[in-house]
Formats: C-alpha cells, structure tokens, sequence
C-alpha cells in the first residue's frame, strides 16, 4: 500500500472513473473534482494498491474540521473507495483502508467519517453507524407557481456574502457540520452541483433572508442545504414550494424523468427547525421521514477527542470486547449522539 504519486493522477481518474454511474453525468468527472478541480486536493491524501505497475484499488482521505459544541475538531473524511472489478475478491479495498486509517491517526485526526451505502464492510474495521432521521418532503398541493415567481436565482457577486453570514449563524448551533471559509465556499459553488445545481434565494429589504441549494443525485431531487435569518422561516418554506414546484424547461430533472415527477418529492439533510417544519406544513408541503444508516465515524484518536470535550476516557468501559471500535463510540455517543449529528450534502465527499 502507498500514496498516490504526483504525475498519476490520471491513472487514478481511470480507475476511479470505472464506477458506474447512476447518473448522466460521468463518474471521471465526479472524481475529476476532487482531484483536478479542488485546490485542497493533496497526492499524499490518497492510498492505493498496485498490481503488475498498474493500479487496482484506492481510498482518498478528505482532511476537514467538523464544529461541535462550538470546537473545531480535525476529521478525516473518507471517500473514493473503489477497487478495478478484475481485482476484488482479494482484500485489496481492506487493505488500502487500513493503510488510511493509520495515516489518519498517525496525522493526530480525530474522527473518520464517510458515507456509505451498505455498511457491513466497514463495520469490522471499527466503524459505527450513526443513524439519522432523513426528511422526505412532498408537495401535497398543486404547483406553486407563485413561490417559483418569488424566488431568485444566486448570483455570487451579489449574493455570496449575505449567505455565507446566513450560513455561519445558522449552522452555529448544529453539531457535525463542516467549518466552511470563503475559499471552501468558492470549491463548494464550483463542485457541488451534478454537475448542476438549484440555489434560491429570497430577499426582504434588498437583503438576502433565506436560501436553499438542492441537486439531482441517482435521479432524484436532494436538498443540499439550506438557510435562514431567525424571523424568516416562512420565506424559507416559500423556496422549499418553488423547488417542488415542476416548471416546462426543468434543466435539474434527468432524462426520463418529466419534471412533475422529478419535483414531486425531495430528500433533505436532517436539520429541519421546528419553526421551518410549521412553516412547510403551512406552505402545504408534507414531511415524512426514513432511517438513513449510510453515515459512518470511527474514532481515531480517542484519547485526543476526550480531551478535548473534557470527557474521561476509560480504556476498560464496559462493552470494550463486544465490537472493534465499541468503546470509541461509546465515548463519540457522549459527544455527538446520532440524534444530533447534522451535515450538509454539500459538504459531501
């Protein structure tokens, strides 16, 4: 196992560009924005198996900081897991994962986390499912032609800084977001979209009060973040209408998938208020909700993270042999139980 080498990142980009995509939009290119299009992107980040000179299976680490309970704790965000179809059966994507793993504790990162869809394969390496509550929203009224007529589109010279303040203070109480400074903004506007994107906001006063971005993701309509001053709840909900609201030239909605269909329902991130959720059901919009276990942390330096919340660490707690990695949720359970773990999709790695 070895880190990737500067001169193959295309070598990288074709293996990783193998997956299939559930989408339109070529997987090369999805990977193409981590590694060609993000300044943050380091060769060193990325771990790879190699057979016969060529390279079978990676693992991207994804170095950010995570702000709970107010702290800024360093994360090593996991992602573009993959081995060549020829090449698995033999362990490979385990081994490169361990290999990470150790980069990131050797690298004094606290916490692993990645997002997954079956899970049972990181569960033995340590890692814990937390579980979250995702909203589905449905439109249960006709089309609000009168939110879609409402809502503007983002313009970055003009609107970006309003939003980043809307942002900073909105997320400010949610724990397990991403920090996020202006340079991150620009990446996240570049890179976040598939390879579009919706991005509203509202204005009172001239000034920005809410704003909403949501993507198309495997051909269904996600809600990638959204936010709001303290007073302006019910101009949030207005942008929630316009987004289920179908419109002729839906440029968002994939081929096959007429826009009042796409529209019809939307996944969000688990961070719905309870004045924002009074306000979508006013607004006539229905909101259910679904487990969602794909979210997975892995505590690399639990020793490190107790100090810093000022909580003890008990090498012997009870439970330590039940499970790897039992013990370090036990203690991440204290500090972020699932119930309060929030993460925008942007921020998806």
């Amino acid at each position: 196992m070895r880190p990737l080498r500067d001169g193959e990142q295309t070598a990288l980009l074709e293996l990783a560009g193998l997956w299939p995509s559930p989408d339109e939009f070529p997987m090369r290119d999805v990977f193409a924005r981590y590694v060609e299009e993000d300044p943050r992107f380091d060769a060193r980040d990325v771990w790879l198996a190699e057979e016969g000179g060529v390279l079978a299976s990676c693992v991207q680490i994804f170095p950010r900081k995570l702000v709970m309970h107010g702290k800024s704790v360093p994360v090593g965000g996991i992602g573009t897991v993959f081995t060549h179809p020829a090449r698995r059966g033999a362990g490979l994507a385990r081994a490169v994962l361990r290999a990470a793993m150790a980069d990131i504790q050797g690298r004094g990162m606290e916490l692993g986390l990645l997002f997954a869809g079956p899970t049972g394969f990181y569960e033995p390496l340590g890692w814990s499912s937390w579980t979250v509550q995702r909203p589905l929203l449905r439109a249960v009224r006709e089309a609000d032609a009168e939110a879609l007529a409402a809502a503007d589109l983002f313009e970055p010279a003009r609107d970006l800084a309003e939003v980043q303040e809307i942002h900073a203070s909105y997320s400010r109480l949610r724990d397990g977001l991403c920090a996020r400074d202006l340079r991150d903004w620009r990446i996240s506007l570049r890179n976040s979209g598939n390879p579009g994107e919706d991005f509203l906001v509202t204005r009172s006063s001239r000034r920005v009060v809410a704003y909403l971005r949501a993507v198309c993701l495997a051909r269904f309509l996600v809600v990638m973040e959204w936010g709001r001053v303290a007073e302006a709840a019910t101009e949030l909900a207005g942008l929630f209408a316009a987004l289920l609201t179908p419109r002729p030239d839906d440029a968002l909605a994939p081929a096959g998938r007429p826009s009042p269909e796409f529209r019809g329902v939307a996944s969000a991130a688990p961070l719905l208020d309870e004045a924002l959720e009074a306000a979508l059901t006013q607004r006539g919009i229905d909101v259910a909700r679904s487990e969602d276990a794909g979210s997975m942390f892995w505590v690399a330096n639990p020793r490190a993270l107790a100090r810093r919340f000022g909580e003890p660490y008990r090498p012997r707690d009870v439970g330590d042999l039940e499970a790897p990695g039992v013990r370090e949720a036990h203690l991440l359970g204290r500090i972020l139980p699932p119930s309060r773990f929030d993460f925008w999709p942007a921020d998806r790695f």
